[in-house]
């Protein structure tokens, strides 16, 4: 299992050891003490089995000169880790928020909506009992939206967790009842109009308030599309990424030698430089406005970098130890020290279609069965804007997984499946005999309960953990990969109908209901295709361990 140690506010944690019993659905076996068999197997697979990476979300932006149809892609992968908490996809009615409310957040934050909020797509963390999975708080208030689209057509994807130096924190420290990660999507969908409306509420809430933890945020709408980083409790820099660069961002700073002159594209905190200069950490040319943003406040390297540069710049060639800040970070500084279009020196082989962007998610050990979902934002800068930007949408681990696109502003509701509540994880002290269960480093145990394959990430979560670390076979592992590389082509045909179905539609109300439906359509048949994988590979498991335990009562 993976637990928080004490990082409560950070949605990429440190794993700790793992075990896992994979769930013995009701079969007409006769058998009844063939759980309890099967139980016993999968744990001592599992007991074995740590997972190997401690800060996990990664994020990728590829601007629409580097695609095939001139689409602007941007997303990230949300990981976590723990399998005892659902996720939900959902609309978020219009007027959810009043205006005048007061929103009181997981550690503190309070914001005050200026009007009623806007309607807009959402994933997030299940509270089924009432209790916040996020901070334990029984109050009123959302758990952890982190990305959907507003009616508006502003997109926000939150956050990438950041962490500063330790001397940039003795100067700015983070605030503990500043803005959290947990609150940023909330409130900016609910109140931004545009992109850069949701910059400025953003930075105007980090000098005010301030922030609880480093992180990095994708704004956008249809005409731009920003990316805010803050590693410190106020200091910030938000960039406006232009259509000529790519860069990826596994909780590591994506902002490198930065001119904050340019102030028609990028908007920093005052204090910046000087902040930086009193911890001792600036890398820069104050005189000349110059920050070195990577270099004076970042405070983590990761080792799903390399994995990423390796695959945007078609090489194999980066490992742990020989990439540095200028393979990747982002600079607006030219030889001759001008000021230039933001850029990185990630070179991609060919211009990037939607599968490309989608299949970089797939690349371990950027794809993992600790990845929680998944979004990419699919954003044209003409046409209708009902139709301009596409939400690619996906559950748990990526190694295994399909993506299925919505109209974000044409979608009134989302499938069944996406908004059903399990029962609660069940914690003891004891080993359990049967059904889902894993221990934690503790020694404590958490087992599933009946319900938990009814909900969509409830399923794709068991088939992870079954294709991670039950006793499965290479050959069914590279079966479950095809088997979703067929539907994932077959979801890309449904799309291009679903396309056509939608532009001959006559009426507002005729292009919601058939993008509703046929996106719904489309993960429904994601869901059964996963309970359909599981179902082969449960029984593969259940025979194995009762013609064990034949074999050990003959011996």
């Amino acid at each position: 299992m993976n637990i928080y140690l004490n990082f409560p506010r950070k949605r990429c944690i440190i794993p700790l050891s793992t075990s896992y019993a994979d769930n013995k659905r009701e079969r007409d076996w006769n058998m009844m003490s063939f759980k309890k068999i099967a139980a016993v197997v999968m744990a001592a697979a599992m007991t074995l089995a740590v997972a190997p990476s401690a800060f996990a979300c990664t994020a990728l932006y590829v601007g629409s000169d580097l695609t095939e149809d001139g689409t602007t892609m941007f997303g990230r992968i949300e990981d976590l880790g723990t399998n005892d908490n659902n996720k939900l996809f959902y609309v978020s009615a219009a007027g959810n928020h009043k205006a005048g409310e007061v929103y009181d957040g997981c550690y503190g934050f309070t914001y005050t909506f200026t009007h009623d909020s806007y309607s807009y797509t959402a994933r997030r963390d299940d509270n089924t009992s009432g209790v916040c999975p996020d901070c334990d708080g029984t109050h009123d208030h959302t758990p952890y939206e982190e990305a959907g689209t507003n009616e508006k057509g502003v997109m926000v994807s939150a956050t990438e967790s950041l962490y500063g130096k330790d001397a940039a924190l003795a100067v700015d420290p983070y605030v503990d009842d500043g803005i959290e990660e947990a609150e940023i999507t909330t409130v900016l969908l609910s109140e931004a109009g545009t992109a850069r409306e949701g910059v400025a509420l953003l930075t105007s809430i980090y000098e005010n308030a301030g922030a609880a933890g480093g992180s990095g945020v994708f704004i956008g709408d249809q005409n731009e599309t920003w990316f805010v980083e803050n590693l410190t409790g106020h200091i910030y820099v938000a960039l406006k990424l232009p259509d000529s660069v790519v860069f990826m961002q596994p909780n590591v700073s994506a902002i490198g030698k930065i001119d904050l002159d340019d102030t028609d594209n990028v908007i920093a905190s005052a204090d910046a430089i000087s902040v930086a200069q009193e911890a001792g950490t600036f890398v820069g040319d104050a005189a000349a406005n110059v920050i070195d943003w990577n270099a004076s406040y970042n405070n983590e390297d990761n080792a799903r970098m390399p994995a990423g540069l390796n695959y945007l710049n078609g090489v194999d060639t980066y490992t742990e130890n020989n990439y540095t800040e200028t393979d990747y970070a982002m600079s607006n500084i030219g030889g001759d020290g001008s000021i230039v279009p933001l850029y990185s020196n990630i070179k991609l082989t060919k211009k990037f279609g939607v599968e490309d962007a989608l299949n970089f998610f797939k690349v371990e050990p950027i794809g993992k069965t600790n990845n929680v979902e998944t979004h990419l934002f699919q954003v044209s800068s003409t046409g209708e804007l009902d139709t301009a930007i596409v939400e690619w949408t996906a559950f748990d681990d990526d190694v295994y997984n399909a993506f299925v696109p919505y109209y974000p502003l044409l979608t009134t509701d989302t499938a069944d499946v996406y908004k059903y509540s399990p029962a609660k994880v069940v914690r003891s002290d004891e080993q359990p005999t049967e059904g889902v269960w894993y221990k934690d480093q503790k020694g404590r145990y958490y087992t599933y309960p009946e319900d938990w394959t009814k909900s969509f990430y409830g399923a794709r979560d068991a088939l992870s953990n079954l294709l991670t670390y039950g006793a499965v076979s290479e050959k069914d592992k590279a079966a479950a990969k095809a088997d979703y590389a067929a539907l994932q082509k077959d979801i890309m045909e449904e799309f291009a109908e679903m396309k056509a179905a939608v532009a001959a539609a006559d009426t507002k109300e005729a292009k919601q209901a058939a993008a509703t439906t046929a996106s719904n359509k489309m993960s429904e048949k994601a869901y059964e295709k996963t309970l359909k994988i599981y179902n082969k590979l449960q029984k593969k498991q259940e025979a194995r361990a009762w013609f064990g335990s034949l074999w050990n009562k003959n011996s």
